[in-house]
């Protein structure tokens, strides 16, 4: 009889589950929020379009400043540089020439050659 019992009523394969209806959440929605939400999304979007484009703009900003900022610095620093061998050749010396003017220069050209002096005239 135990066959013919499990014959008539097999087991269920899927065990059915009670539904808990004490502890259930119910979640309640504002109508005029859930209308913004779900219109926003295009204005959202938007506005992270906007506030990228300004970020980039910015850091566009700053890096064209830094570049700028650079190039002034290099500049000021081969001026001083120009003006430092510039102020070493003319020193003058107790005559009023520069060492540059004191020291014999020459010249030369296919046939000629010249030499160009200070001389001291002694009164």
């Amino acid at each position: 009889m135990d066959g013919e019992e499990n014959i008539m009523n097999p087991p269920n394969k899927k065990r059915k589950m009670k539904k808990n209806r004490e502890t259930k959440v119910e979640l309640k929605f504002d109508d005029k929020d859930r209308t913004e939400y779900l219109t926003g999304f295009r204005r959202r979007k938007s506005q992270r379009k906007e506030k990228a484009k300004q970020d980039n703009e910015r850091l566009l900003k700053e890096a064209r400043d830094r570049i700028k900022r650079k190039a002034r610095e290099e500049k000021k620093k081969k001026l001083e540089e120009i003006m430092e061998s510039f102020d070493k050749i003319s020193k003058e010396n107790k005559d009023g020439l520069t060492e540059y003017e004191m020291e014999p220069q020459v010249f030369e050209d296919e046939s000629t050659t010249v030499t160009v002096a200070a001389i001291e005239l002694t009164s």
